[in-house]
């Protein structure tokens, strides 16, 4: 979530509000207060107002069950799919056990 908030202000337990402002795109000096503060959910202060970065419902979304003779290989293509700019959202890593697993839950062969 502290990748989404732009801007925010936050409620202290003395009663201060502060607004540290947007976030710098690239910093490496001092704490990041907005994962800080995100992360804490409401135990070092109380977000009052917040500016998030929103994202549109993809128009297709696609699936695929691929299977590979070994980890190695697995990895591999999942390396090389990210590295070509394949726009993936996640990527599941299933073994035998797993599968096994999912099949008998859902009455599956």
């Amino acid at each position: 979530m502290g990748e989404n908030v732009l801007a925010w202000a936050v409620g202290l337990a003395d009663g201060r509000v502060i607004k540290p402002g947007r976030r710098a795109r690239k910093s490496a000096a001092g704490y990041d207060l907005t994962r800080l503060f995100i992360g804490s959910e409401g135990t070092l202060g109380v977000i009052t107002e917040v500016t998030l970065r929103l994202y549109g419902i993809p128009e297709a979304v696609s699936a695929a069950i691929c299977p590979f003779p070994d980890l190695a290989s697995a990895v591999n293509t999942s390396i090389r799919t990210i590295q070509m700019g394949v726009p993936v959202a996640r990527i599941e890593l299933m073994d035998e056990v797993l599968m096994e697993a999912i099949n008998k839950h859902s009455n599956l062969n």
